[in-house]
């Protein structure tokens, strides 16, 4: 059962929308919200080639952005305890110091979930928006990620991918041990191109899902076009609320990663993805 959710805040409005989403599934689990902004120390210090005799303007440069910084944690931090606070639900305030990656990887491990926006700024006194943070998080978490979009559309139903593969399975038992979204459910997707494979995947999770008291339904499905085509057309089809996926695709996790199928899903769904490794 789902007890602790940390949100990354970088002040962004993608970062909104996981503080909202935490809010949201904390209240019924009356489980604690954890709120992590970061002071990217790396970023603000970062050795660049200055002019012969500009050393003392990039310190004064470079402490006017630490100031900033501080400043811009504290707001993102105390904004989150407001709110918390007006929603009635336990908030423990993270104010951490380094690489944005690595403090958040670190710091996850006290909770249960990490829920990120799909796009992040935690760099946000050096560059307008981060490049590499998320593909980072989601190899190297030892929790579960939820990746929002920017304003969550709300729906009737849970997506569930699976390859046949054990980054599915993985993703299929942290999601039921969450209990997040139990009244509603689930569409176990498979979209192998042998359809005794593709049958045998959704009956295993599915299964899995039942002996946890979830109502089910399996699909395996011949899609027309990419795998990422095909899960985004089951999310709108089926109006769901959340799309659950692991190591999805069969060229390794490498590419479910970094590839084009994490990259489509995640740039076109309009629902938070529930992503283990």
């Amino acid at each position: 059962m789902l007890k602790s959710l940390l949100v990354g805040l970088d002040g962004s409005e993608y970062s909104e929308g996981a503080l909202r989403l935490a809010l949201e599934w904390a209240k019924p689990n009356n489980a604690v919200i954890g709120g992590i902004a970061v002071v990217d120390i790396p970023g603000i210090f970062q050795p660049e080639a200055v002019p012969l005799g500009a050393e003392q303007a990039k310190e004064t440069l470079d402490q006017s952005r630490l100031a900033d910084a501080r400043k811009h944690v504290d707001h993102f931090l105390s904004d989150c305890a407001a709110r918390a606070a007006k929603a009635g639900v336990p908030c423990k305030l993270i104010e951490s110091a380094g690489q944005p990656d690595e403090q958040i990887m670190v710091e996850s491990e006290r909770f249960d979930l990490l829920l990120l926006g799909r796009q992040t700024r935690f760099h946000f006194e050096t560059e307008p928006r981060d490049s590499s943070l998320l593909p980072t998080v989601l190899k190297g978490s030892v929790r579960p990620v939820v990746v929002t979009p920017q304003k969550p559309a709300s729906g009737e139903c849970v997506v569930l991918a699976t390859d046949g593969r054990p980054g599915a399975a993985r993703a299929a038992w942290a999601f039921v041990q969450t209990g997040l979204m139990a009244d509603l459910p689930v569409h176990v997707v498979s979209g192998l191109k042998d359809p005794q494979e593709a049958a045998r995947a959704v009956d295993r999770l599915g299964e899995l899902l039942r002996w946890h008291g979830r109502t089910v339904q399996e699909h395996a499905l011949e899609p027309d076009g990419s795998i990422a085509e095909m899960l985004l057309g089951q999310v709108n089809h089926h109006k769901a609320a959340l799309l659950v996926m692991g190591a999805h695709g069969r060229s390794g996790l490498s590419e479910f990663l970094f590839g084009s199928t994490t990259r489509e899903v995640l740039g076109g769904s309009p629902v938070p993805v529930f992503l283990t490794h």
